[in-house]
C-alpha cells in the first residue's frame, strides 16, 4: 500500500526540511516547494494527500497558492495546513475561510504537527473515498442513461415493427396511423395531462388495432358488412393487442390502449363493457380520436362526411359512446382538428376496417 503524499510549501529551506522530516517520520512521503509557483506546478502533475503551507513566500504566498488550489478539481477537495505566527482570532477565522482546513502556529512543535498530519490524512483518506464513490456514482449513472437510450432505441423499434405489420394487414393507411397519435397527443395535452402521459399516449396510439394482425383476412377485408359471428371474432383484436403489447414488455398505457379503445362511456363497449372513469383516459382519448379520423376520411363505401356532421355525431354519442369532457375538448380544439387532417392527408381512399365503430 503506498504511503500518503505531503506537499510542503515553505521558502525557508530550514523550516521546510524540518517538517519534511517530522511528516516522514510518522509515515509520509514529501514533496517539497520553495513558494506558491512550485507547487502549483507540482500538484498538476501529483496530487499531494495534504498540503502544507506557510503564508509569506516570495510569487505567491498562502493565501494565494490555497485560492488557486481550491480552484482545481484535483486538490479542490484535498486537506489543506497553513502555518503562521499569527496566533489571533481574526487570523485564523481568515484561514478558513480562505479555504484552509487547518493551521500551526510557528514554531512548530514537531508532536503536534504529525498529530495534525495524521488527522488530516484519515480526513484525506474520506476525501478519496468520497470522490471514489462520486466516480462510480457517475459511471453507473452514465451506464444508465446509455441502457435508457438503448431500450429506448429497442422500443421504437419495436413499435415501428408493429406498426408496420399493423398496416400490411390493413386497409387503413399509414396517414390514418399518424392522425389518430396527433388528435391524441393533442386532447391529452387539452386535458392538462402530465408530460409523459402526453408522450406516452402520443407514442403509443399507433399501436391501437395492433391486434388485428390475429384477424383473418376473410373478416378483416370483407367487402361487406359482417355477421354477427364475424363481428364477435372482429372484436378480439383488442385483446390480441393487449397480449401482443404485454408480451413485447411496453409499459400499462400501451396496453390499455389496444385493450380499450373500443369500450364506451355508457359501458356498452367490448371486450370488458367498462363504463365511464373506469375505462383508461389514453383508451378514452384514442377512441374519440380514431372515430373523428374514420367520420372525416373517405371510404370506399362513403365520402368523408363534412366537419358539421362529424361534430353533430360526435356531440350526439357524448355520454353514451365518448367521454362528455373529450367530446367537449374535441369541439374546442375543433381547427386543430381539421390542420391536422390537412397536414397528413390521404393520397387514396381507405377503407374502415371495422365495419361499424359505433
Amino acid at each position: 500500500m503506498s504511503r500518503p503524499i505531503v506537499l510542503i510549501a515553505d521558502d525557508d529551506e530550514r523550516v521546510r526540511e524540518s517538517l519534511g522530516r517530522f511528516a516522514r517520520d510518522c509515515g509520509f512521503d514529501t514533496l517539497l516547494a520553495e513558494d506558491g509557483v512550485v507547487a502549483l506546478s507540482i500538484c498538476r502533475d501529483t496530487v499531494p494527500d495534504i498540503i502544507v503551507t506557510d503564508i509569506h513566500m516570495p510569487r505567491l504566498g498562502g493565501p494565494g497558492l490555497v485560492k488557486m488550489l481550491r480552484s482545481m478539481d484535483s486538490t479542490a477537495d484535498q486537506p489543506i495546513m497553513v502555518v503562521t505566527a499569527d496566533e489571533s482570532r481574526a487570523s485564523k477565522l481568515q484561514l478558513l475561510e480562505s479555504g484552509a482546513d487547518d493551521f500551526i502556529i510557528k514554531p512548530v512543535d514537531p508532536d503536534e504537527f504529525r498529530a495534525r498530519l495524521v488527522a488530516q490524512a484519515r480526513r484525506s483518506n474520506l476525501a478519496s473515498n468520497i470522490r471514489l464513490v462520486k466516480a462510480e456514482r457517475d459511471d453507473a449513472m452514465k451506464k444508465l442513461k446509455e441502457r435508457t437510450r438503448e431500450l429506448e432505441r429497442l422500443t421504437f423499434g419495436l413499435i415501428e415493427a408493429l406498426e408496420h405489420a399493423n398496416t400490411m394487414n390493413d386497409t387503413d393507411t399509414g396517414f390514418h396511423i399518424r392522425r389518430v397519435s396527433e388528435y391524441s397527443r393533442l386532447l391529452a395535452v387539452r386535458m392538462g395531462c402530465d408530460d409523459e402521459f402526453v408522450e406516452n399516449v402520443y407514442r403509443y396510439a399507433s399501436l391501437h388495432d395492433v391486434g388485428k394482425v390475429g384477424i383473418p383476412d376473410s373478416i378483416l377485408k370483407k367487402p361487406g358488412k359482417l355477421t354477427k359471428e364475424e363481428f364477435d371474432e372482429m372484436k378480439g383484436h383488442t385483446l390480441i393487442g393487449a397480449e401482443l403489447i404485454r408480451a413485447a414488455g411496453l409499459p400499462v398505457t400501451a396496453i390499455n390502449i389496444p385493450l380499450a379503445h373500443h369500450e364506451k362511456w355508457d359501458g356498452s363497449g367490448y371486450p370488458r363493457g367498462l363504463s365511464g372513469d373506469a375505462i383508461p383516459l389514453e383508451a378514452r382519448i384514442v377512441a374519440i380520436a380514431d372515430v373523428y379520423d374514420a367520420l372525416r376520411s373517405k371510404r370506399c363505401y362513403k365520402d368523408a362526411f363534412s366537419p358539421e356532421k362529424t361534430l353533430s355525431i360526435l356531440k350526439s354519442d357524448s355520454g353514451t359512446h365518448f367521454d362528455p369532457k373529450l367530446v367537449e375538448l374535441t369541439v374546442e380544439a375543433f381547427e386543430e382538428f381539421e390542420a391536422i387532417l390537412a397536414e397528413y392527408c390521404d393520397e387514396e381512399p381507405a377503407m374502415d376496417v371495422d365495419q361499424a365503430w359505433g
